[in-house]
């Protein structure tokens, strides 16, 4: 899991209740892996080593992918959208967070692709090079 509820608490993203995040968690995990490359999944990468990492970058890159998750989360749960069917189908037409209000035919608007992933978390992720596919010349 790369991310506890108390972790989630700490971002202040929102107060969602411990088992609306327990629900959530699983299907955030495998959107943010999708559209990371599996970059912390596959073993090549330590997400509690760069966490704790001297290198600033590491480290900073670490809490990105945290806080992006907990974006995804929050988000899954506010929504409905939690897997890439739903963003889809665009079953959501309208949502409120906060006072802000959407009113759409879909959720492409908000969520990256095809994913369930918000633009928000993109947007973070791309930032820290989550979403570099160059290859690599070594």
């Amino acid at each position: 899991m790369y991310l506890t509820y108390d972790e989630f608490k700490s971002l202040g993203i929102s107060d969602i209740s411990e088992e609306n995040f327990n629900e959530s968690i699983t299907k955030a995990e495998t959107q943010i892996d999708m559209v990371t490359n599996f970059f912390y999944a596959d073993g090549l990468h330590d997400l509690q080593n760069d966490l704790i990492s001297s290198k600033k970058r590491l480290n900073m890159r670490a809490k990105a992918f945290k806080r992006a998750l907990g974006i995804i989360i929050y988000y899954a749960i506010e929504t409905g959208v939690s897997n890439s069917n739903d963003a889809i189908s665009g079953n959501v037409k309208s949502l409120s967070i906060g006072r802000t209000h959407l009113d759409t035919s879909g959720t492409a608007s908000v969520t990256y692709g095809k994913s369930a992933v918000p633009n928000e978390a993109m947007a973070l992720l791309f930032r820290w090079g989550f979403l570099y596919k160059g290859v690599d010349y070594r």
